[in-house]
């Protein structure tokens, strides 16, 4: 009997955490809807925090690819704010947004996306002055 009522307690948490999940993802949808309206570069950067949230709150195989095509438009409209712009802030949750959707669509196999995410990643952080290392090549050892 306690048994039972431990796993439906584990299932009611899933279900909770689901439901949260889709309210933050939801909540990213509506302010993406407002920051066309007002124009307004806040509520971009506040669907990138609520998408992530929801991200978060994913499993792997519960998470919706639309929630990587999501962060990547994120990240082209604030790229090209802060492109355009010159403002960091909107490049720098650009970054944030590609990222995710590098990670999404590798966890989930839509290597188009993530190669497109992934050019985007890079030349968001080149406007933002970031460098990537270049790996050293070193001649010690080959013979």
């Amino acid at each position: 009997m306690a048994k039972r009522g431990f796993l439906n307690v584990r299932r009611d948490h899933r279900d909770a955490t689901m439901d949260l999940a889709r309210l933050n993802r939801e909540m990213a949808l509506q302010m993406i809807i407002l920051a066309s309206q007002t124009g307004e570069k806040k509520p971009l950067i506040d669907a990138v925090i609520s998408l992530r949230t929801a991200d978060e709150l994913y499993r792997q195989d519960t998470t919706p690819i639309e929630n990587a095509e999501i962060h990547n438009k994120l990240g082209d409209v604030l790229l090209g704010i802060g492109k355009n712009e010159d403002d960091m802030e909107a490049l720098d949750y650009a970054i944030l947004s590609y990222r995710s959707a590098i990670t999404l669509a590798s966890l989930l196999g839509a290597e188009g996306l993530r190669e497109s995410a992934r050019k985007n990643y890079a030349l968001a952080k080149s406007y933002r002055g970031i460098s990537e290392p270049r790996p050293s090549i070193s001649l010690m050892g080959a013979a």
